[in-house]
């Protein structure tokens, strides 16, 4: 019987370590010399079929070559459900997987069905999960157990991962050892897009927008329009900071096609955008419409101080204490900086002495409004006739 003898290995050792058995106690166990087991183990040597039974049988695993040898099974469901953005479809399949994994695991699929589990985990955003981190250290040690294809989306997902927790250029090495295994565009272009977003977050702008446009290109090219979609947020993205103007005709564009292919939660991102677009272009009154439509959803730090400060330009302090107990709860969350917050409060309780300590504080979290937040601190300063500290300001954020 002709089967990948990395895989087997994987699979037999993977399950000893399971079961908490050393190399030496199975040898005991089964008669079979620790030195072959580790042949075998490491692709080396393709045992017998009545060895094989004898270790099955040792270790508890149901012997069905039928079952376990399937050379047609493959994660592509899996991987063109995310290529075509549909959640559902990756779920079901995911389910199906669990529903046999005492037989994938028993077999030589054992290391795709853990990259499938490892794929869904972080694709759902469980990034920091003790589990998410188990499985990589396994599938890191699969090695040659995963086939080329399945290789590329481990390695693309080992990118995606690093970038989650911001590691950008560890997430960069890996995108491109995903991009040097070839395949199909749709996958090429899935990676671009987040070496895009990475360069995006190392601030090289025209970099990420080239790398952008080409898998925008590709996605279109290939049929993927959801992931096309997502991939011009990005682009309003690239252009919130310089040319907000651009960035908001993006984002309206974005929200037809999301209206046009039934995606609601890519039209939320596009509300999102056009409120940050509308308060850097001193649209206050659309801003503060923009976030309203979906910040019961989108929780993200610029949003909601975009919401906070178009709602007091607007005089709606109602509205005002809405974004702020959004903020309030988000920081709490997630132990993040509260200078914005702190500053915001005190605007709106028109506390001078805060306002003042709070003008030279940066916050990351603003992310693009930083230079917009830094104007208004300003306008504040000279109102509150504080020149110094606003010309202090100036030097500081290069307005």
């Amino acid at each position: 019987m002709d089967y990948p003898k990395q895989a087997l290995g994987f699979m037999l050792k993977q399950n000893r370590l399971d079961q908490n058995l050393s190399l030496r106690a199975l040898a005991e166990r089964t008669g079979i010399s620790a030195m072959y087991l580790s042949d075998v183990e490491n692709g080396v040597q393709r045992p017998a079929d009545y060895t094989l039974r004898k270790l099955f049988s040792e270790l508890a695993l149901p012997y069905d070559p039928a079952l376990l040898w399937q050379p047609e099974f493959t994660l592509h469901p899996l991987t063109q459900a995310i290529l075509d953005y549909r959640m559902d479809r990756r779920d079901a399949f995911f389910d199906d997987l669990w529903r046999r994994r005492e037989v994938l695991k028993a077999g030589c699929h054992y290391a795709q069905f853990l990259l499938a589990e490892w794929i869904v985990r972080i694709s759902r955003g469980e990034n920091r999960e003790a589990r998410v981190y188990q499985l990589r250290d396994i599938l890191e040690a699969a090695g040659s157990a995963l086939r080329n294809q399945d290789q590329q989306w481990y390695r693309l997902y080992r990118g995606i991962h690093h970038k989650a927790l911001d590691e950008i250029e560890a997430a960069q090495s890996w995108l491109a050892g995903a991009e040097a295994l070839g395949q199909d565009e749709g996958t090429q272009a899935l990676i671009r897009y987040h070496e895009a977003d990475c360069l995006m977050r190392l601030h090289r702008p025209q970099s990420a927008l080239l790398i952008n446009q080409q898998a925008l290109d590709q996605f279109s090219r290939n049929g993927y329009f959801v992931r096309a979609i997502h991939t011009r947020i990005h682009q309003a993205d690239l252009f919130l900071n310089d040319e907000p103007a651009t960035a908001q005709t993006l984002a309206r564009r974005v929200r037809q096609e999301a209206e046009r292919f039934q995606c609601p939660e890519v039209l939320l991102m596009a509300e999102e955008r056009l409120a940050l677009a509308a308060f850097l272009l001193d649209q206050p009154e659309a801003a503060l419409t923009h976030a309203q439509a979906c910040a019961a959803v989108i929780h993200r730090m610029p949003l909601l101080i975009a919401g906070a400060l178009s709602a007091w330009l607007c005089h709606r302090q109602e509205d005002c204490r809405f974004f702020i107990n959004r903020m309030e709860a988000e920081i709490q969350r997630k132990h993040q900086s509260d200078v914005t917050l702190c500053w915001i409060e005190a605007l709106v309780r028109q506390d001078e002495k805060q306002l003042v300590e709070l003008s030279l504080q940066s916050d990351p979290l603003a992310g693009p409004l930083q230079k917009k937040l830094d104007q208004l601190r300003f306008q504040t300063l000279v109102r509150l006739g504080k020149t110094e500290l606003a010309c202090r300001l100036i030097e500081q954020a290069e307005l």
